[in-house]
């Protein structure tokens, strides 16, 4: 793990590819951060909420959990995705096209059969929870002694680009190394990077999102990038030695 911390590894990282945003910190916890806000509060998309205190629409921190009686997000299968429970089986028929057994609901056309979208989410295997709570701030705003598991970047194409060619910098892997995973914005941002999903690589960045829904809330020229706490450390201390400074 780098020695930076990970306020560090977030400065170093914005500067080098020169984000307009705030690179979001991702964490467990048991307990509910001080002065945190429910993201539901803030949006009915838990990655809608992330980006706008990114860009400081809002302040943080922000945190998620499954709780009776209180909304975690809009998607049928938000708390699964975050380890909170299992997959709502109507979500296969929701994901597909053409579907007949939905009782109201519009299909997503997402996947061309309730089959091949079963076999999608078994191919993520078991998610596990990072706590009670998913909470997420700022790099800035982080305090010494907490577990980040990753950060989350929103940049352009360009910034995009280059964070791709820092982290092939220490890489020997060509193809390997970067992902373009599917599965709903906040598992590009969260889940994958985070380690919660069984079989997601622990050593890739994750780009997206390849959700359609994220028009709704991300602008057309920014993308997402989901990076395990330990390669951002690594991406960081190369930062200097590399093209990009």
């Amino acid at each position: 793990m780098s020695e930076l911390t990970l306020a560090e590894i977030g400065r170093i990282l914005a500067d080098s590819v020169g984000l307009e945003t705030q690179i979001v910190c991702v964490s467990g916890s048991d307990r509910v951060p001080e002065s945190g806000v429910r993201a539901s509060a803030i949006s009915c998309c838990l990655a809608s909420a992330i980006y706008q205190m990114a860009t400081g629409i809002i302040s943080g921190p922000l945190y998620a959990g499954h709780e009776e009686n209180l909304p975690f997000c809009r998607c049928m299968g938000g708390p699964a995705w975050f380890g909170y429970s299992a997959f709502d089986p109507r979500l296969m028929s929701l994901l597909a096209s053409g579907s007949e057994d939905l009782k109201g609901l519009a299909p997503k056309h997402l996947k061309k059969s309730r089959e091949i979208a079963r076999d999608t989410i078994d191919s993520i295997g078991k998610i596990t929870p990072l706590g009670r709570y998913v909470v997420m701030r700022c790099c800035s705003d982080l305090q010494n002694g907490q577990n980040v598991r990753c950060i989350i970047c929103f940049a352009d194409g360009e910034q995009i680009r280059d964070l791709c060619a820092l982290a092939h910098f220490a890489s020997n892997d060509a193809f390997d190394a970067i992902s373009i995973p599917w599965g709903p914005s906040c598992a590009t941002m969260v889940t994958y990077p985070a380690g919660m999903a069984e079989n997601a690589p622990s050593d890739n960045l994750f780009i997206g999102p390849t959700d359609p829904s994220a028009r709704e809330w991300l602008p057309k020229e920014q993308m997402i990038m989901g990076i395990p706490a330990n390669i951002a450390g690594r991406m960081a201390e190369c930062a200097e030695r590399s093209f990009i400074i």
